[in-house]
This record gives structure tokens, C-alpha cells and sequence, in this order.
């Protein structure tokens, strides 16, 4: 690329414009989609007949304006894929951290994209200005990424890691008990507390709010260069509450989304809170602005944490360029809506699942511990077993990849109340 044009791209250059983008584009199907209902709603997903799909979770299946977007963005990179990238890179990827910002209530500088929550943990734990004698602290219940995340941050800064169990028994478990235990756990040398949102081994969601609370007290006593700083994985909650970043207290946060938020493959945030940002060094240079400033273009003090941490290098752009329509989704259908769906149909499923009496169901009924995963055994089948005979009946369920491992059902909003009560029928008929 031409040093001109990269200025004009970046808008350094006094009194240029950026080229104008080729990205926009609209359809007559686009026009016609309707949110009046929530079967309208499933009807924009081209999920397989016949089937109940209670795993989206793992992997979620695209609404139609993020389908036709990346099937866009596909058609125009493969046409002239050069003068496609080159006109539209930065403008893309600034549109897609507004929009994640938008739907997180937060600054766009304290956004960076990412590709998954892995990706995102990665960058974040590793990137820590963690030094011998400091510690992180974690719990028991947070998912593999975390827990290797963490250990080879520590091993390159000689810190250490210790971990707590918040609850042993997630069904009985309590909010103010879990925050109790946390801020006892804490010692001085205690510089990090990383914790997940909503557990994926057990449906357990965090009071992360009551948490960050707890912390910001413990803060008080300390001198700012032992504060402590709150780092979430944020993925299963990531796109059923109805997030706002700034309630939530956090200093950092992570996600992936294709899960909750219906986003196309390979997308995800990091979002750093601005008076926390010293904190964090980079690991993957980024682009636009980091390259110009590399350049002598502009001067490093302008940089933001979003500028510096959103990954450079090339990307399935087509994926990467959509994500705004999945926020642009949720804004349609409602934020509050979406999480109220959610949790009306597994706390139907729950209630369900609790009168059977050969199930044991580990997840919180009430939603204020519990998000949109449903954790439970059947009394002498392995959650293999049990996972194989609900697919048998065409129902998509999965089990947690965890050391101790259940069968899980996580209804969202592309099921039915119908779709529920099937689920439930057939567990009361599973027995060994």
C-alpha cells in the first residue's frame, strides 16, 4: 500500500478523507425480516428441521443479516480481494469495535477484537505486568483456556496461582457466600482475581457485579501499586444478560462471539477499562494506527487500549467484517427481550427436570445464578450415554469437557417452550 493512501485510510492526512467504503450494501430480504415474533425470529435461522438444537452454546448458527454480510464480504474479497482489503480494512474494523462498544456500553478505545475467548484469555493473562511475588488468583471452576492461560502467564514472571472453590454444591450455592469466600481468599501479595461469568462445567453464573464490589472495597486499603485488578471470562453470559460493562465492575473482560451473541466464527472482544490499561502489555502487533505510529506517523501517547490490542495480521475477514450485524441483531430483537426469553425457557426446563426423579440437576434454578446452561446427571448413565440417546431422538445436547463431567441442555432463543417440553419428556423416559 502506498504511504498516501495508508494516510488517507487512517485520516492523518490533514484535510483527507478516508476512501469511501464499499462494505454498505442492502437487500429486499433484509428489508422483509420481521421481529414481531419470536417465530419469526427463529425463521432467520437456517437450523436443520426436525431437530432440536440445544447446543448452541458451543456453537451458535447465524441470523440472516450476518449471512448475507459474510457472504458479501466473501463475493467482494474474492472478486478483487487487494483493492477490497485496502479500501475498507481500517474503516471495518473501527465499525466493528463501535459496534461492540455500543452493545457493551463502553468507550470504542477500550475495545479490541479478538477470535475467540481463548484467543482473548491468551492475550489477556499473558499480558499481564505481573512480577515475582505477585499472585493470581482463580477458582476451581474456570474452564481449561483460563487455567493454561494463567499458568503460562506465571511461569514467564515467576508469579504464582492459587485457586479457590466458590461452592460445592452449585444447586445450594449462595451469592453473598461466594463473595465472602473469594474476598477471604485474598492476601497481600493478591494482584489479579480471575474468575468466569458463567460455568460452563456446572450453569453456575457469578455475582460479578457483588464481586467487583467486594474488590473495589479491598482497593481502598491498598496503595495503587497493590491494587487488585478483576479479569473476567464473560463468554455464557456474553449475549443472554443484558450486559452493561460499566455496572459490571470489571477491569478486563473477554468473550467469544459465536456462542450467544449469534456472531460469525472466529470473532470475540477484549475490553480493558481505561484506568486499567497500564496493566496490560501487548502480545500480537496490531495494524492502522500501531503501524503509523511505527511509521512516525503519529505519536504513541495517542494510542488507545483498543488501537494497541486489536490483533493485526490477516483474518477471515468476511467473518470478522459481519460481527456488527450480530450486535445490530440483538439491538432488533431487544437486549432485555433476549434475556428474558432465555431465562423463561430454562427456568421451564429446570423446573422440568428437578420433578423427574431419576435426573440430579447441578444448575441454580433461580436466574440469578444460573444463565442459560443446564447441568444434570441421569442416575446410572454417564453424560456420554445420556447425550448419544437424547441425539438418537434428534435432540442436539452436549456434555462439559471437564474432569468431572454432566450432560448439558441450554435452550436460547431459537427454541420453543414446545421444543423444552420435549426435552423434558424424553429425559423422563432415558433410564438405564
Amino acid at each position: 500500500m502506498k504511504r498516501s493512501n495508508f494516510l488517507k485510510l487512517t485520516g492523518l492526512a490533514l484535510g483527507a478523507s478516508a476512501f469511501p467504503p464499499v462494505f454498505a450494501f442492502d437487500t429486499e430480504k433484509a428489508k422483509k425480516i420481521s421481529f414481531a415474533s419470536w417465530s419469526d425470529i427463529r425463521q432467520q435461522f437456517l437450523l436443520e428441521s426436525g431437530k432440536v438444537h440445544m447446543s448452541q452454546m458451543l456453537l451458535a448458527t447465524n441470523p440472516t443479516e450476518v449471512r448475507e454480510a459474510i457472504d458479501h464480504h466473501r463475493k467482494m474479497l474474492n472478486e478483487n480481494p487487494v483493492e477490497y482489503w485496502e479500501n475498507n480494512w481500517i474503516a471495518m474494523e473501527q465499525k466493528m469495535r463501535e459496534a461492540a462498544a455500543r452493545y457493551i456500553n463502553s468507550s470504542v478505545d477500550e475495545v479490541a477484537l479478538t477470535g475467540s475467548t481463548t484467543m482473548g484469555l491468551g492475550i489477556l493473562y499473558t499480558g499481564l505486568k505481573l512480577k515475582a511475588g505477585d499472585e493470581v488468583l482463580m477458582t476451581t471452576h474456570d474452564h481449561f483456556s483460563t487455567e493454561r492461560s494463567i499458568e503460562y502467564a506465571v511461569e514467564k514472571n515467576k508469579a504464582t496461582v492459587r485457586k479457590v472453590v466458590l461452592y460445592e454444591d452449585p444447586a445450594t450455592a449462595k451469592a453473598d457466600e461466594m463473595v465472602d469466600i473469594l474476598i477471604k481468599a485474598i492476601k497481600p501479595e493478591t494482584r489479579v482475581i480471575a474468575v468466569t461469568w458463567v460455568h460452563s462445567c456446572t450453569g453456575m453464573k457469578l455475582p460479578i457485579k457483588k464481586f467487583s464490589a467486594a474488590i473495589k472495597a479491598v482497593n481502598a486499603s491498598r496503595s495503587p501499586e497493590k491494587r487488585i485488578y478483576f479479569c473476567v471470562d464473560g463468554v455464557h453470559g456474553f449475549g443472554v444478560e443484558n450486559i452493561d460493562i460499566k455496572d459490571m465492575g470489571c477491569d478486563f473482560f473477554t468473550a467469544a462471539c459465536h456462542k450467544w451473541i449469534f456472531g460469525p466464527r472466529g470473532t470475540g472482544i477484549l475490553f480493558g477499562k481505561k484506568d486499567a490499561w497500564d496493566m496490560m502489555v501487548p502480545t500480537i502487533p496490531s495494524f492502522d494506527k500501531v503501524y503509523a505510529e511505527w511509521l512516525g506517523l503519529i505519536p504513541k501517547d495517542q494510542l488507545t487500549f483498543g488501537d494497541i490490542f486489536n490483533m493485526g495480521g490477516f483474518h477471515s475477514f468476511e467473518n470478522r467484517w459481519a460481527l456488527d450485524k450480530a450486535f445490530e441483531f440483538h439491538f432488533k430483537v431487544g437486549k432485555g427481550n433476549i434475556e428474558e426469553r432465555t431465562h423463561e425457557l430454562n427456568t421451564m426446563l429446570k423446573q422440568g427436570l428437578k420433578e423427574i426423579k431419576h435426573i440430579k440437576l447441578y444448575t441454580p434454578v433461580s436466574s440469578e445464578l444460573s444463565c442459560g446452561i443446564n447441568c444434570f446427571d441421569v442416575d446410572g448413565l454417564k453424560p456420554d450415554e445420556v447425550v448419544k440417546r437424547l441425539h438418537s431422538k434428534n435432540i442436539i445436547a452436549t456434555s462439559s469437557p471437564y474432569r468431572i463431567s454432566y450432560a448439558r441442555l441450554t435452550p436460547s432463543i431459537i427454541n420453543t417452550e414446545e421444543e423444552v417440553k420435549r426435552c423434558i419428556s424424553e429425559l423422563e423416559r432415558i433410564k438405564t
